[in-house]
């Protein structure tokens, strides 16, 4: 079993009549998910609990 995907469209089929403002608008808010993702989850090596401020 893998973890691909069956079909993996290319970039250029997926965003194919997209004005360039709006691709760039969906790649700083992908952006600000992942920094926002960082922020939230801690490492897991190091993880020893939630804190007070996140009960």
């Amino acid at each position: 079993m893998t973890w691909s995907w069956e079909y993996l469209p290319s970039e250029q089929h997926v965003t194919a009549g997209a004005p360039a403002e709006f691709l760039a608008a969906v790649g700083q808010r992908a952006a600000e998910l992942v920094r926002a993702s960082k922020a939230l989850h801690l490492d897991g090596a190091s993880y020893q609990g939630s804190g007070e401020p996140m009960r």
